[in-house]
């Protein structure tokens, strides 16, 4: 029986995931076009809006805590809402996937992701090697921007530029994408559902006072207020 070499396994990884998402971009463009507006420039998907021109993605959502451990940036309405800072109804995470390719984003494999986390010089592999694949997020409420600094507490150290990465989620056996099930957008503790992930080397949160949390001082901001995150190149 002969074997295949790892640029044969590689190709073959490479037109599966295409398939896929061609299967993905059809399933949002026509089974679902109610919820799309589109023009020259712009693309709207229910609450993720896409500017082909700037390459700027705008995502609505609300407020899910104001205290707690954060495992996640954004995620479904009915998904883990109890440690996110963000929560968006009317969507699946397969739509911002779709989104952040389109403007040219490029996913990184999310073993790799594990890899390049684990080691010394990570930060610096991902801007000489993965450029496309790195995001910058802020977020705009009551006409006013912020940086995720303005939430997000670091409990192990004092360091704040973490770049966030597009590892493009995955997909189930069936074919069905994970993330639409998990309901996993943006993720800070790693998560091979999430479209996005936090590029951070922290430990789990629930093992001791790692990771990070909502930062404990008083924020003006209220549950459920109306925010609009913004994803931008890195």
């Amino acid at each position: 029986m002969l074997k295949k070499n790892s640029s044969q396994c590689s190709v073959c990884f490479i037109i599966n995931r295409l398939c896929l998402y061609v299967v993905l971009f059809c399933t949002i463009l026509f089974i679902v076009p109610t919820f799309i507006c589109a023009s020259q420039n712009k693309i709207t998907i229910a609450n993720i809006s896409i500017n082909k021109t700037t390459k700027e993605i705008r995502i609505k959502s609300t407020i899910a805590i104001l205290n707690g451990i954060l495992e996640y940036l954004l995620v479904g309405d009915h998904g883990k809402t109890y440690e996110s800072v963000f929560k968006i109804s009317d969507n699946k995470p397969s739509e911002l996937n779709f989104a952040l390719l389109l403007v040219g984003f490029v996913p990184l494999d999310f073993q790799t992701f594990l890899k390049i986390k684990q080691s010394k010089n990570g930060k610096e592999v991902l801007l000489s090697k993965y450029k496309d694949s790195l995001l910058r997020i802020s977020f705009v409420t009551n006409n006013q921007s912020y940086d995720l600094n303005y939430f997000l507490h670091n409990r192990e150290n004092q360091e704040t530029d973490f770049p966030w990465v597009f590892t493009g989620g995955l997909f189930y056996k069936n074919n069905r994408y994970a993330g639409d099930f998990e309901l996993s957008y943006i993720g800070i503790w790693a998560d091979p559902t999430a479209v996005v992930n936090l590029f951070s080397k922290h430990k789990n949160p629930y093992q001791g006072n790692y990771g990070f949390e909502i930062k404990p001082t008083k924020q003006p901001f209220k549950l459920e207020q109306d925010v609009e995150i913004i994803i931008r190149r890195y």
